[in-house]
């Protein structure tokens, strides 16, 4: 199974993972990475801090290889105001 890295990059730093995780693919590395990526921003507001502040997350290889990049931060809530809104329709690329 092939192991996946996940450094997390702020304005200011890069914070590297030095172990790594064994994963079975790719995919599976981009959901690991989502769900670091929530919980850094659910630790961020729950200290007071910026969650508008964009973040990475930088998925290697074993080998150093860049496979992927997962920027994220946290958006406004839709609908705070009591208003119901309507789902944005699909979008498609051709």
């Amino acid at each position: 199974m092939p192991r996946f890295y996940f450094h997390y990059r702020t304005d200011d730093e890069l914070i590297r993972d030095t172990d790594g995780s064994e994963l079975p693919d790719l995919e599976a590395a981009e959901h690991n990475a989502a769900a670091l990526a929530k919980a850094i921003v659910e630790q961020a507001a729950s200290k007071g801090g910026d969650t508008r502040i964009p973040r990475s997350i930088e998925i290697t290889d074993a080998d150093g290889e860049e496979l992927l990049y997962l920027v994220f931060w946290a958006g406004p809530k839709v609908g705070d105001d009591g208003e119901e809104i309507a789902p944005m329709p699909p979008t498609t690329v051709h």
